[in-house]
This record gives structure tokens, C-alpha cells and sequence, in this order.
């Protein structure tokens, strides 16, 4: 497959600048001018490993001339891999027009992991696996809360009093949601991810899709921005 060359360069912000991103099992800064990974890159990565488990995560709100990317490099992505499978988190905006596009190919290979039972159900192809948070078991939660907690420190109390104060643990079950993304669940057949193609703008590291890229660093699970994979189309 082809994959042809930017028309025009893509100027980054000083925060994506300054990302880490995980490789393997290190921490490896990045410049996103500089860094520019290919499809290749991508399938070392995933060689070896039978059926990839490829996260495809972002922001809420996207700019309409942004839109037809996020759904063109779904479909380049599961017609690329097609072993692979895909999982987002059934939000409004990026991880709907991601969705879309693996939907194009085989909506069976989305997995949708939710906060809560029937949370956006109209939403949701019917051929898509969900997997809502409150499957898990109390001592998966717990190990979602730990991770989530060194993910993102500062939303420790939020977390921890989740089971206390209703406001809270509302909440909390996006944070755990974003987190099991990453983490997945043995006991229901929901592998750890292998990889995360995230959009985010302007800072790549705020509000929930920064948790999730948070979790992915700390979990060694490979990142590639918008800067980065918008190359591959």
C-alpha cells in the first residue's frame, strides 16, 4: 500500500513538542516536527503479535476539516491489519468518526468500552462488542483505580472517594473507563492494547484523552498523535 507524502508541513504546539512517547518498555522523547513515524513503523510494532489490539481515542470536539481524517485512517488502518481489532470509548466526536471508519470495513472488530450500561446505545453499531465498566470485578476496579491514580494524580481524591460522594463517582467511571481501555480485562476477554491513535488538539495531554495517553505511557503502550499519522493518508 502507498501511503503519499504531506502536502504541507503540520506546525505543532511546544506542549506536543515536549510528549513522551512510549515505546516498548522505555520512554523516549519526541519531537512531533522531527519524528515522523510510517505505517511501517506501526506494523514492526505489531508483527509479532496476533490479533493487535489498536486503541482509537480523542477529543469531543473536532474541527469539521479535520473530521474526514479521523474516519479515513480507521479504514486505512482495518483494511491494513485486518487481524486487528479496534477499541474506542463511544464518545461523542472523535471516537464516533474513528468508529465509523472500522465500521466501514467490519463493524464486528470495533470493541466499545463504556462507562455505564446502555451509555450512548443509539450510538453504537449493532455488530460492535461492548463492554461496559461495571463488568469488571471489585478487584479489577481496584487495579483500574491504582493505574488510574498514577496516571493522573490530581484527580486521586475523585477516585478514591468514588463509592462515597454520587457526583464523584460519575465521574470516576470515565476516568476507569478510559482506563480499562488500556488495561482491558482477562477475566472478560478484553486483551491489554497494543497501540493508541489519539487526536488531540491543541493540548495533547488535557482532560480525559490526556488520562488515556497518560495510562498508555505508563503501561509502555505505543502513542502516535495527529501530527504524526495524518502523514499515513
Amino acid at each position: 500500500m502507498e501511503i503519499s507524502a504531506p502536502t504541507k508541513k503540520v506546525k505543532d504546539s511546544a506542549k506536543s513538542d515536549n510528549l513522551c512517547l512510549t515505546i516498548r518498555d522505555k520512554v523516549t522523547p519526541m519531537n512531533y516536527q522531527a519524528d515522523a513515524p510510517t505505517l511501517s513503523t506501526l506494523e514492526e510494532q505489531l508483527a509479532e503479535i496476533e490479533m493487535p489490539i489498536i486503541l482509537l481515542e480523542g477529543t469531543r470536539q473536532v474541527p469539521e476539516e479535520d473530521g474526514p481524517y479521523l474516519s479515513a485512517v480507521a479504514t486505512l488502518l482495518a483494511r491494513y491489519f485486518p487481524h486487528a481489532r479496534f477499541r474506542s470509548g463511544n464518545a461523542d466526536g472523535s471516537d464516533t468518526l474513528f468508529a465509523r471508519g472500522v465500521e466501514a470495513v467490519d463493524a464486528t472488530r470495533m470493541e466499545v468500552v463504556t462507562p455505564t450500561p446502555g451509555h450512548r446505545k443509539t450510538n453504537l453499531h449493532p455488530e460492535n462488542h461492548v463492554f461496559p465498566l461495571n463488568m469488571v470485578s471489585a478487584l479489577h476496579e481496584q487495579a483500574l483505580a491504582y493505574a488510574s491514580n498514577e496516571a493522573t494524580p490530581k484527580n486521586r481524591s475523585l477516585i478514591d472517594k468514588r463509592n462515597e460522594v454520587p457526583r464523584l463517582g460519575a465521574k470516576a467511571r470515565y476516568l476507569l473507563r478510559d482506563t480499562l481501555k488500556v488495561l482491558g480485562d482477562p477475566d472478560h476477554n478484553l486483551p491489554r492494547a497494543d497501540v493508541g491513535i489519539f487526536y488531540t488538539k491543541p493540548d495533547p495531554m488535557d482532560g480525559g484523552t490526556g488520562h488515556t495517553i497518560r495510562v498508555c505511557m505508563q503501561e509502555s503502550v505505543p502513542v502516535y498523535l495527529f501530527t504524526q499519522w495524518r502523514r499515513w493518508l
